[in-house]
């Protein structure tokens, strides 16, 4: 008996590209939200809201940040028949995706 060896490929190599993007703009909001918050001036009350208010906002980015790692992460340490699932990892990456616009909409949607 030969048994064959096939590699069972989990993600879309364009799906992984996608969410390796949004891992960087993630990072780079993160990184320009705390960047802006530093210079909130904690003495008054709009420079505390401010801050807080940003804080939250690279909160959120941090979190989707290790959420779209978590996926990848999950997909390259994968191995063997992923078709007992309840969610494969292309549904999982895909709703992940789904959010992150999400969220993005919304951050777009809110007045400066």
């Amino acid at each position: 008996m030969s048994e064959k060896k096939e590699k069972v490929v989990h993600l879309k190599s364009e799906t992984k590209d996608k969410l390796k993007l949004c891992v960087e703009m993630a990072s780079t909001d993160a990184v320009d939200l705390i960047t802006e918050a530093y210079g909130q001036d904690l003495f008054t009350k709009e420079g505390r809201g401010d801050k807080v208010w940003l804080y939250k906002g690279a909160k959120e980015a941090l979190t989707c940040i290790e959420k779209l790692k978590r996926v990848l992460s999950d997909d390259e340490q994968t191995t063997g028949n992923i078709d007992g699932r309840k969610v494969s990892p292309e549904e999982q990456a895909n709703a992940l995706l789904q959010q992150v616009a999400e969220k993005l909409e919304a951050r777009k949607q809110r007045p400066s």
